[in-house]
């Protein structure tokens, strides 16, 4: 940080006024922090939870803690209080650090859990901890070492077991350092930061690594999607790069369209064209400038984005590719901190997630054990490399599960790759639903609080494809013997009442016989979303 110590580091864009750091206000700010944890007794190993949403306190708050010697455990504030107690009775931190908006509910987790936890308040962004000079300096050294670990990311909301992933410093620098190599350097960049810092995708690819390049990061007041709100900022912040999932960029691409439709003729025909050209021109900078008035609407300075945590629709990428602006589709997961693959500005292959990151390995294993596989075949997604995890926290016996005797981790996902060492994922992992905005929701965990319901006798959480081409939650549940009054929707609404919206069912349907099951009681989901097709088709 020292290198740009008068550059903007962190923005705000708080109303009327932006709050702004620099770097040297920014590397005094963390010392504080530090210091201020370290007077309340945080040393080595430590654990601190962090409940906070996107704003400069939350990064002061997270590298302020790891230089007091914490491992972090960050927080999504989004999830219910009822699952934010049970992360943290697993985690057992000694603090809490949160923000205002926070503070009621940690205070009252805390009220609840075993060993005192303590609550701290995140002051202002402008002014967290005590007043700092800029360049002011650590109060002391702290050496951390690459096998340390430096975060708790859990995987899951969870009302049943949590798994915590230990992400060691290691993993963090390697991820760092190879992620700056793939991208390669692209000047003086401009970051809008929209996804929740919580998530490993976010807090390497949208703020760790620019910060060792430089960057200029800046956070919304709220976490809206709404394409106005996102490119009055653009234009505000000339803002040139951009980490998302493929929610926002379909929003992005329907604001375009809705855009066009409002203009004129002539603005239609010159969209058309520009289109219809920059199809044959292999050069994105010339693509950029035929639909120059078009980008001028996010700002005119957007050069760079990328993509993660949801499959990427091939018609929004082409739209945005078509303008000049390719859109750098990895994959990873929380497991491998979190980059196994992404596309560069040099080496993109659309359809695909990229190759993966120098250091990582990746092959393709059989479905089936003893199978041959053909060169390019489909099968399970395995790596390995200084990316992943040493484990989940107290939980060897899942580790041992997902990271096989030579240090395989598999992802239970299922991929190619391809002659040009492009890895291509075809399938997820087994029931996971995966959400357009790249929100993972574990089945399992739903269904476990469904059924305690007395007015159900079968509950099966399982995702339906949605028309945008991505999962939504649906439930089929199977009413309790001789109860043919219950209202499902109503009933389910209560009883997930304290749990993360994204993970409530979107779709509810009413099954009068019994959920298809294995020999050993496994819903057979195939067989459901199958017979839902067929109910839809008849109505």
């Amino acid at each position: 940080m020292t290198r740009f110590s008068r550059r903007a580091a962190l923005r705000c864009e708080h109303e009327p006024d932006a709050i702004e750091l620099s770097y040297a206000t920014l590397r005094a700010r963390i010392a504080n922090r530090a210091a201020a944890l370290e007077s309340l007794g945080v040393s080595n190993g430590g654990r601190v939870a962090l409940l906070c949403e996107n704003r400069p306190a939350w990064v002061i708050a997270l590298l302020g803690a790891l230089h007091a010697g914490a491992t972090v455990v960050p927080l999504d504030v989004k999830l219910g209080t009822g699952e934010v107690e049970v992360l943290l009775a697993h985690a057992r931190p000694r603090l809490i650090l949160t923000s205002d908006a926070h503070r009621e509910r940690a205070l009252e987790i805390a009220g609840r859990l075993d060993g005192g936890v303590q609550v701290i308040a995140i002051d202002r962004d402008d002014a967290d901890a005590a007043p700092a000079s800029d360049g002011a300096s650590p109060t002391r050294s702290l050496a951390r070492h690459a096998d340390e670990p430096a975060l708790y990311i859990y995987t899951s909301g969870t009302t049943g077991r949590p798994k915590g992933v230990t992400v060691t410093f290691g993993n963090l620098l390697h991820q760092v350092r190879a992620v700056d190599e793939a991208i390669g350097p692209q000047g003086r960049e401009r970051f809008l930061s929209i996804l929740p810092l919580c998530h490993l995708y976010e807090l390497i690819c949208g703020l760790l690594v620019p910060l060792t390049r430089g960057a200029t990061i800046s956070y919304p007041p709220t976490e809206s999607l709404l394409p106005t709100e996102l490119t009055r900022i653009m234009k505000r912040r000339r803002i040139t790069s951009l980490v998302g999932v493929p929610l926002l960029y379909r929003a992005l691409a329907r604001g375009i369209e809705v855009e066009l439709k409002r203009a004129s003729r002539l603005a239609r025909g010159y969209v058309a064209a520009a289109g219809a050209v920059s199809a044959r021109i292999p050069f994105h900078r010339l693509r950029r400038l035929l639909h120059r008035p078009l980008l001028g609407r996010m700002g005119g300075r957007l050069f760079q984005l990328y993509s993660g945590g949801a499959p990427l629709d091939d018609q929004v990428a082409r739209s945005f590719q078509r303008m000049g602006l390719p859109i750098l589709q990895g994959y990873g997961l929380s497991e491998t901190s979190p980059v196994i693959a992404t596309n560069t500005p040099c080496a993109h292959r659309l359809g695909s997630v990229g190759r993966p990151l120098p250091g990582v390995a990746v092959r393709i294993a059989p479905r089936t054990p003893g199978e041959s596989l053909a060169a390019g075949g489909e099968g399970e997604i395995l790596t390995r490399g200084p990316h992943v995890m040493p484990g989940y926290l107290d939980r060897p016996d899942l580790t041992a599960q997902v990271i096989d005797a030579d240090g395989w981790l598999h992802t239970g996902d299922l991929g190619r790759l391809d002659a040009d060492g492009y890895l291509h994922v075809t399938g997820r992992a087994k029931d996971l639903i995966v959400l357009g905005g790249g929100k993972k929701v574990y089945p399992d965990e739903v269904e476990a609080v469904l059924s305690t319901s007395l007015g159900f006798a079968e509950v099966c959480v399982l995702g339906i494809p949605a028309r945008q081409g991505h999962d939504e939650v649906c439930a089929v549940v199977v009413p309790a013997a001789g109860d043919t009054s219950i209202d499902a929707e109503a009933e389910i609404a209560r009883m997930l009442a304290d749990v993360a919206a994204f993970k409530r069912p979107t779709r509810v349907v009413v099954r009068r016989e019994p959920i298809p099951r294995t020999t050993t009681r496994k819903a057979k989901r195939a067989a459901l979303v199958a017979w839902i097709h067929a109910l839809d088709e008849a109505a």
